[in-house]
């Protein structure tokens, strides 16, 4: 169970954003329709065999939204679980074309979890929140993703709470998947917030940031089972480039591309239900893992498939020195570690090139293992 179960990531720069998207869906113009633009060639015609749809599917009895995107659809899935819990990838599925080689070489699919985004729903209940639902969820789709286009089995790729509720996946059933890519990795809760917090306020006090100290140090001793501690120690990890982005500007520019109505899956008639997602998420599902006490080292010590860690130097959301501790111990048949040097927690957003170039790596080596 981990990490963006492990909300904190995403959670801190979308509570920053609120009253901004708020404001958007208010006084924005009236919105347009959501959809994802046809995949296309040089001269603007739609390739022939290609995929690019939003979808609704019913998983656990519950009607949720899938973003499938690809070239070829003949291509392995790639399955997203983003991160959050509550903050769903699609608003930025075409953004920057940054997915664009990965949609060239997999059926690449953004999923809103139960909860989330275009997932979310008035009529869920706390009781439909649980980890269980949203692990029997990812099964479900992938069941229906090999049936649909007719593949074996497919790669999963989990980010931060993400890459927990795959881990937790792979607990239950490791067998529909090729391998699994995890990015933003939070072997425990506690410690790896307790570091977080440590480091920036290290950082504050070689930047001589008075008001930085004031607030960490207001909140000592730091409890990282405490939200409000972990919003501030959240809030200044950002202002140091140490929490979601690291690259200069990407932060605003993030949001800009989701507060102003630019997104076409995201238009602004969905920004009110999407904050509400966001909430809902943070006192359900996001509260039963701050207080679940996992370790991924006893929870998960033996993989039964391929893992790879994706890791952001500069992330101190989920620092790296201890996702590759996990990695060290973690028993699988194949695995790799690799550091993304100029990254803070959205290594795919930050060194865009590199991840796509890993990704697809990573789904050449294991196809040729087996022979595919």
């Amino acid at each position: 169970m981990n990490e963006k179960r492990y909300l904190l990531a995403g959670l801190l720069v979308v509570l920053v954003a609120a009253v901004v998207l708020v404001a958007v869906f208010v006084f924005g113009q009236r919105s347009a329709a959501a959809f994802t633009p046809s995949i296309t060639d040089a001269e603007g015609n739609e390739i022939p065999g290609s995929i690019a749809v939003i979808e609704t599917v019913t998983l656990g009895g519950v009607e949720q939204t899938v973003t499938i995107r690809g070239v070829d659809t003949a291509k392995p899935v790639l399955l997203i679980l983003h991160g959050g819990p509550g903050m769903p990838s699609s608003p930025w599925a075409t953004w920057k074309d940054i997915h664009s080689d990965l949609e060239r070489h997999f059926v690449l699919v953004h999923w809103d979890q139960r909860g989330a985004g275009k997932s979310f729903s008035k009529s869920l209940t706390p009781e439909d929140m649980h980890l269980e639902n949203f692990v029997s969820d990812t099964l479900e789709l992938t069941d229906i993703l090999r049936e649909r286009f007719d593949q074996d089995k497919i790669f999963l790729w989990g980010h931060s709470w993400g890459s927990g509720l795959g881990f937790e996946t792979l607990r239950v059933n490791a067998e529909p998947y090729y391998a699994y890519i995890a990015s933003a990795v939070r072997p425990d809760w506690d410690s790896t917030n307790k570091m977080g917090y440590e480091k920036v306020l290290e950082m504050a006090r070689e930047a001589n940031d008075a008001e930085a100290i004031e607030s960490l140090e207001s909140i000592q001793p730091f409890d990282p089972r405490n939200v409000e501690h972990l919003q501030v120690k959240n809030q200044l990890l950002s202002q140091y480039r140490i929490g979601d982005f690291h690259t200069e500007g990407l932060e605003e520019a993030w949001l800009e591309y989701a507060t102003s109505g630019q997104s076409a899956e995201y238009p602004r008639s969905t920004i009110k239900p999407t904050l509400a997602g966001l909430d809902f998420s943070r006192q359900t599902i996001y509260l039963e893992v701050v207080n679940s006490g996992y370790d991924l080292a006893t929870d998960f010590p033996v993989s039964t498939i391929p893992v790879h860690f994706l890791q952001g130097r500069y992330d101190y959301q989920c620092p790296g020195e201890l996702a590759e501790a996990y990695y060290n111990t973690l028993e699988a048949p194949v695995k790799s570690f690799t550091w993304f040097e100029n990254s803070a927690h959205d290594v795919y957003y930050d060194e865009p090139d590199k991840f796509n170039q890993e990704m697809i790596r990573i789904a050449n080596e294991t196809l040729a293992e087996v022979g595919e």
